[in-house]
């Protein structure tokens, strides 16, 4: 019923008749196309039918000179006469038969066999589709080609089986190779050729007719199409223009409201900035620090704070779900939360201060709740990371508390993974954790410690195409732990960036990097 009303519609009279030209003019071009194949088709079996007449003159002259003088051919040759005889009259009928059949893949067969003469007798196909010219070349007038080249055939073989030969037989094959056969193929071989071009003159009338359609189509198209549609173009082109200016002047105020939410974006990258921990404030509570943060968008969702609360030195590393806007706006809701607690004295036991951050921030977010309680942040299921160090310069202790942010210490021996717990915290969907495992670290002279995000670790490339992986970031870190901290971590950076190559980042990842510095008096009395 579409069809029909879209028929019915006159505004689609154009469109009809110019998909109707359209067809017609690829209708001819097509017959073109079609015509052409196959007259090269023909052309190319004709071409073959010749060749693989001339090669049965060939192969008569052959069985002519090995009748003619069987004992010198096996005396020069060293080969038998009969067994030659025999093949070039096999090859001769096969030759035979596949241009009776004009089946080409037969004609190409008997052809590449050239003048080989194996023995093999010619399967019997049915005579295929020959024209009047070719029928009365195989099989009319006097003495027709066919029965001629049979007997001369089963003259060769008689040839062959007799010992000795008849002469009468070797004298009949001597005249019909150099005087009947000769003839009748060279008739075969004109017929051949007159079919050609026959094919060709047929071919030039329907090419030339079909051109003359195509151009007449195309004049009709042009006067009673093109024209009516030209000016319906120009019509709808002053509409478009129309169109044009009132988009324009959309994009503009889209570009100034895009310009603003981006002016807006890079100046909450200030205000995060603001938050994050300062590695030089941290550097006069530590031998050297260092902070690799980068976003994936503008603003991030790793957050790094630090400062000192009771003469000791806190550390923290958060990785919120995802990373641009929402996840900065979750890192401020840690930040809060975190600052909440430090100020009522958790430190002291920073155990209860992961629980008590994983409990605050689930209020804050609503997720506290089960999720058909009813509240409109039922549908949040945000929550993050978080590695908790502190190092405390009197008892030359470093404390640590993970959930799944690990802890990375690098000294002389290389570098160990102090591993965190598998909690995440603030998660609607997961279980609040119920107990965290508190490491005490004694401080070493000249000990580094990380605290990585996945980001870091995450990072797809290489020419497999993998994660960059814990072990690349190891030998990275090793191979620069002669250098401070900031050098190390730039040096960093400059690796991943070219693992990943043409590769995307994938998240937000940040390396906060702490060297301590140690009051062991041992290390104190071997520095003097």
């Amino acid at each position: 019923m579409k069809i029909l009303g879209w028929l019915k519609d006159k505004q689609n009279l154009p469109t009809m008749a110019y998909s109707l030209g359209l067809g017609l003019i690829a209708f001819a071009v097509t017959a073109i196309w079609v015509a052409d194949t196959r007259f090269l088709a023909d052309q190319h079996r004709i071409g073959a039918e010749v060749n693989l007449a001339g090669r049965q003159r060939m192969l008569s002259q052959r069985i002519a000179m090995v009748a003619q003088d069987m004992s010198r051919f096996e005396r020069v040759n060293g080969a038998s006469p009969s067994f030659m005889l025999i093949g070039c009259a096999d090859q001769m009928m096969r030759a035979h038969t596949a241009l009776l059949s004009t089946d080409i893949d037969r004609i190409n067969k008997a052809l590449g066999e050239g003048i080989s003469c194996h023995v093999g007798a010619a399967e019997a196909v049915p005579t295929g589709d020959l024209s009047p010219a070719l029928q009365g070349a195989f099989f009319g007038g006097n003495h027709p080609l066919d029965p001629l080249l049979r007997e001369f055939l089963e003259r060769a073989v008689a040839v062959a089986q007799s010992e000795p030969p008849r002469q009468e037989d070797i004298d009949s094959i001597v005249r019909m190779a150099n005087l009947e056969l000769p003839v009748k193929l060279n008739t075969l071989v004109r017929v051949f050729q007159d079919e050609g071009e026959v094919s060709l003159h047929a071919l030039d009338r329907f090419i030339t007719a079909m051109w003359a359609l195509t151009l007449l189509l195309i004049l009709l198209e042009i006067v009673f199409i093109f024209q009516p549609m030209a000016r319906k173009i120009r019509e709808t082109m002053a509409q478009l223009q129309k169109t044009l200016g009132i988009s324009e002047k959309r994009g503009i105020e889209l570009k100034e409201a895009n310009e603003q939410l981006l002016e807006s974006i890079h100046y909450a990258r200030k205000i995060q900035q603001g938050v994050l921990a300062n590695v030089t404030d941290m550097r006069t509570s530590v031998k050297d620090a260092a902070m690799l943060w980068e976003p994936l968008q503008v603003v991030s969702g790793d957050f790094v704070w630090s400062s000192e609360v009771d003469g000791k030195t806190v550390f923290f590393v958060a990785d919120c779900t995802g990373h641009g806007v929402p996840g900065a706006l979750l890192t401020m809701v840690v930040s809060s939360e975190l600052k909440k607690l430090l100020d009522l004295g958790e430190l002291a036991d920073p155990e209860r201060l992961m629980l008590d951050l994983d409990r605050g921030v689930r209020q804050r977010l609503g997720q506290d709740r089960p999720s058909d309680a009813g509240n409109d942040n039922q549908t949040s299921d945000d929550g993050f990371e978080a590695a908790l160090a502190i190092y405390d310069p009197a008892e030359n202790t470093l404390t640590f508390v993970g959930a799944g942010i690990p802890l990375y210490v690098q000294s002389s021996d290389g570098i160990k993974r102090i591993a965190a717990d598998r909690h995440r915290l603030g998660y609607r969907s997961l279980r609040r954790p119920e107990s965290f495992k508190v490491h005490h670290l004694a401080v070493e002279e000249d000990e580094t410690f990380y605290l990585a995000t996945d980001g870091a670790t995450d990072h797809i490339g290489g020419e497999r195409k993998r994660a960059f992986g814990r072990k690349r970031l190891f030998e990275v870190l090793e191979a620069n732990a002669y250098a401070d901290l900031e050098t190390q971590l730039s040096k960093l950076k400059s690796v991943l960036e070219n693992y990943r190559g043409s590769e995307p980042a994938r998240d937000d990842y940040t390396v906060l990097a702490v060297t301590p510095r140690s009051n062991n008096p041992a290390h104190k009395q071997a520095a003097e």
